[in-house]
């Protein structure tokens, strides 16, 4: 890739990473994915909570019926994130029937790819971070989905989660992440 051209993209793909993605959650969508983070013990943590808040408020407010948690467990956890996600929401009321977790994704390209037949075909909503939903509508789009996101706040080390995004954009534009 032509350094111009990778340098205008990581441009636009920082402008995108740090002012989020365009519009809300389209709740035509039938579907929430959310991404994956971490879990301690099955406990999620503050930012994984944030990102089950924001699914549970899709589901309350009649945006999404169904919500998929993905996210796998590090070696020696009793816990996947997707079974600790689902979990968080079924004690919050979401009903067993509009939950599905994915216990095996390790990165962002897999809560997608290893969640594909638990979303159906539809359009989806992506639930996850502010700093993270540029990247992640990116892959869905890169994979044939048609995908919009809800939000959740990031409260702390917003420069050193930008700089990861844009490192990781860096790394798929660049080839070097499948």
């Amino acid at each position: 890739m032509a350094p111009l051209l990778l340098a205008a993209l990581l441009t636009i793909d920082l402008a995108g990473i740090v002012l989020g993605p365009p519009g809300g959650p389209d709740c035509h969508a039938d579907v929430a994915l959310v991404m994956g983070a971490a879990q301690y013990d099955g406990r999620p943590s503050p930012a994984f909570e944030r990102r089950l808040q924001e699914a549970l408020a899709l589901h309350e407010a009649g945006c999404v019926a169904r919500i998929v948690v993905s996210g796998g467990a590090r070696p020696g956890d009793r816990s996947s994130e997707g079974a600790s996600g689902v979990a968080w929401l079924r004690a919050r009321g979401v009903p067993d029937e509009a939950l599905a977790a994915e216990t095996t994704a390790r990165s962002s390209a897999e809560n997608l790819a290893a969640s594909r037949e638990l979303l159906g075909e539809g359009p989806i909503v992506i639930v996850t971070d502010q700093l993270h939903a540029w990247r992640s509508l990116w892959l869905a789009r890169r994979t044939g989905r048609t995908a919009s996101a809800a939000v959740a706040p990031v409260r702390s080390g917003r420069l050193r989660y930008a700089v990861r995004e844009l490192t990781a954009m860096a790394a798929y534009r660049l080839g070097l992440t499948p």
